[in-house]
C-alpha cells in the first residue's frame, strides 16, 4: 500500500514539474523576429538566438569568436500579467559589424539598454529610436558619420550617451539639451563645430562630460559652473580668443580634469591644488603662466595618461658619449602629469616630484635645473622630463636639465629627455 501511494505520488509530481517546465516564460515571439532583423542590419553573418533561454549562441561575421568580444541579450520574465520575457538589453562589442545601426530596435518596446562599441558601423542614429524609452546609448569606435540627429533629443529617459571615437560632425543640436536625466555624456574624437549649446546648461545631473578631441570654437561656456555634480571634466583643442581659466571652484567632486590646448592664460587658480578627490590633470598646451604651489594638499592627485596598450615609449637619453634608446611598452596607464607647452615659472617643487609618476614640464620657462637642483636629485623615483622647461637655454647644450656639460654634435630632434627611466628595456647606440 505505502508502495503504490508512493508511485502515485511520484507520478504526480513528476507531471507537476513537467507543467511548471512548459510555464516557464519565453522571450515574446515578435522580439525574437525583430532580433534577427536587428542582427542582419549590424552586418552579422551568423546569428542564432536561444528565445527559451535568451542567450545569444553565434552572432559575427565570422564563426571564430574575435578576442575580447562580449554578447549579451538580457531579458526581463516578471512583467504583471504576462507570460513572455522581453528584452531590455543588447551588448554586442568587439565583432567589426560592418552593418547600419537598425531602426528595428524600436520594434523592441521593454529595451533599454545598447550597447555596440567597437564595430564598423556606419550611417547614422535612426530617427526610429525616438519614440523608444532608452537609458543607455553606447555606439563607441564605429564610423557613424553625418550630424548628430535632432532626434536624440527626445529621448528624455537617457542616462547614459556616448558617441565617442566616430565621425560626427557639424554643431552638436541645441535639442539635446532636453536630455535632462543625463549623467554621461561623451562625445569625444569626432570632427564637432561650433560652439558648445546654451541649452546645456540645463543639465545639471552630469557627472561625466567629455568632448574634447573635435574642433569646437568660442570661450569655455560660463555654465559649466553651474554642473556641480561634475566629476569627469575634459576640453580640449578649442579655436578661442584667449580666456581666463574657467571657475570650477564648486566643483568639489572632481576626479578628472582636463582642459587641454583651449588658449587659456593666467595662472592655475590654487583651488586646482587642494580638491580632496582629484586624481588626474592635464592643463598642458595653454599659455597659463605662474608657479607651481611649494604645498599640494590634493593628495590624490596623480596625472594620469591614458593610451593604447600597443603603442611603446620610445625615450633618447643621453649618458657620457653613448646615447640610450629607451623604449617601453605602454600600460592601461602611466602615471604622470601634463603641464607641457605653457609658460609656468619658477622652480621646480617637491610637491610635483611625487614617487612612481613620470613628470613632463617641457617647454615652459622654469628656473634652470642644474644638476644641484631638488628635481635633479639621484635618488628620485620617477620619470622626469624636463627638456626645454627654461627659457634660459638659447642652444642645444642648455636643452636638457640636470647635464651640466651635455653636447651633441650630431642631434636634430629630442621628444622626450628624463631624469630616470626605472624599468625599461635599454638600447645603446653609439654617438
Amino acid at each position: 500500500m505505502v508502495a503504490k501511494n508512493f508511485l502515485i505520488f511520484l507520478i504526480f509530481a513528476l507531471s507537476y514539474f513537467r507543467m511548471l517546465r512548459l510555464a516557464e516564460p519565453k522571450v515574446f515571439p515578435q522580439e525574437v523576429e525583430a532580433l534577427q532583423q536587428i542582427a542582419a542590419k549590424l552586418g552579422a553573418k551568423y546569428w542564432e538566438f536561444d528565445g527559451d533561454s535568451c542567450e545569444v549562441v553565434k552572432v559575427g561575421v565570422t564563426t571564430e569568436i574575435p578576442k575580447g568580444s562580449e554578447s549579451t541579450v538580457a531579458c526581463e520574465c516578471n512583467f504583471l500579467n504576462d507570460t513572455f520575457c522581453h528584452v531590455v538589453n543588447i551588448t554586442l562589442k568587439g565583432f567589426s559589424l560592418p552593418g547600419i545601426l537598425p531602426p528595428e530596435l524600436a520594434k523592441l518596446p521593454h529595451l533599454r539598454e545598447i550597447d555596440f562599441a567597437y564595430n564598423y558601423l556606419y550611417g547614422t542614429i535612426p530617427q526610429e529610436w525616438a519614440s523608444m524609452q532608452l537609458t543607455s546609448i553606447s555606439v563607441l569606435v564605429n564610423r557613424l558619420s553625418g550630424e548628430i540627429p535632432k532626434t536624440l533629443g527626445s529621448i528624455t529617459s537617457l542616462t547614459y550617451l556616448c558617441l565617442e571615437v566616430n565621425q560626427f560632425s557639424g554643431n552638436i543640436p541645441p535639442e539635446l539639451g532636453s536630455l535632462i536625466n543625463l549623467q554621461t555624456l561623451i562625445l569625444s574624437s569626432n570632427q564637432l563645430t561650433g560652439n558648445l549649446p546654451t541649452s546645456f546648461a540645463g543639465l545639471i545631473n552630469l557627472t561625466d562630460l567629455r568632448i574634447n578631441d573635435n574642433n569646437f570654437s568660442g570661450r569655455i561656456p560660463e555654465f559649466i559652473k553651474n554642473c556641480l555634480q561634475l566629476n569627469r571634466l575634459k576640453m580640449s583643442d578649442i579655436i578661442s580668443p584667449r580666456q581666463l581659466f574657467p571657475n570650477l571652484s564648486n566643483m568639489t567632486g572632481l576626479v578628472t580634469l582636463v582642459l587641454r590646448s583651449c588658449n587659456i592664460s593666467g595662472e592655475i587658480p590654487s583651488y586646482i591644488w587642494n580638491l580632496e578627490e582629484l586624481e588626474v590633470v592635464d592643463l598642458s598646451f595653454n599659455r597659463l603662466v605662474g608657479e607651481i604651489p611649494a604645498t599640494i594638499t590634493a593628495k590624490r592627485l596623480r596625472f594620469i595618461i591614458y593610451s593604447d596598450a600597443s603603442i611603446s615609449f620610445v625615450f633618447l637619453m643621453y649618458f657620457g658619449d653613448q646615447f640610450f634608446f629607451m623604449s617601453a611598452k605602454t600600460p592601461d596607464f602611466v602615471l604622470a602629469s601634463f603641464l607641457t607647452g605653457n609658460i609656468l615659472s619658477g622652480q621646480v617643487p617637491d610637491s610635483i616630484l611625487k614617487d612612481g609618476t613620470s613628470v613632463d614640464l617641457s617647454y615652459n620657462n622654469f628656473s634652470w635645473q642644474s644638476s644641484d637642483q631638488q628635481a635633479c636629485r639621484d635618488n628620485l623615483d620617477l620619470n622626469l622630463n624636463l627638456y626645454k622647461s627654461s627659457s634660459q637655454e638659447n642652444n642645444l647644450s642648455r636643452a636638457v636639465p640636470c647635464l651640466d656639460n651635455f653636447r651633441c654634435s650630431r642631434c636634430m630632434y629630442f621628444s622626450v629627455s628624463c631624469k630616470t627611466c626605472i624599468g625599461y628595456n635599454a638600447f645603446l647606440y653609439e654617438k
